[in-house]
């Protein structure tokens, strides 16, 4: 589908694990909007990641898709990947990261709040659709 790699991170307890996705088209999307406070940051982020169907799950960066409840379930997360959209769920990184699994109290203001003041491409994700005739996942971070 692309050349392009993000890293999706999920959190568990005080730990975001890591789970690099290479060979996805990622689109960033630059922009502002007008808020009741002045002008915003309306940047976003889609991601087509194509997936190998297999018995166990659909499988992307050599790591089995499982939904958000069985991901935080599974005895070692580092084997799996979810997409959780909503606040605290699912983080989206454009590029590599070089680390693997951080913890939320790393920086005071949290892992998210690092991110988005020192990275241009982390966003949160906020949607996820899965597609089987064409088999990816679709995401969108903001």
């Amino acid at each position: 589908m692309g050349g392009d790699t993000v890293t999706v991170f999920n959190r568990l307890g005080d730990m975001w694990y890591p789970a690099e996705l290479s060979g996805v088209q990622a689109r960033l999307r630059r922009g502002t909007a007008d808020g009741s406070m002045g002008p915003r940051r309306d940047d976003e982020m889609t991601v087509l990641a194509p997936f190998m169907p297999d018995r166990a799950g659909p499988v992307l960066g050599g790591r089995t898709y499982l939904p958000p409840k069985a991901w935080r379930a599974a005895a070692d997360p580092d084997r799996y990947v979810t997409f959780d959209p909503g606040p605290g769920g699912t983080v989206l990184l454009a590029g590599r990261w070089p680390e693997g699994p951080v913890p939320e109290g790393r920086w005071p203001e949290g892992f998210y709040a690092h991110m988005d003041r020192t990275a241009d491409g982390a966003f949160a994700l906020t949607a996820a659709a899965r597609y089987e005739a064409l088999p990816h996942f679709e995401l969108t971070g903001r």
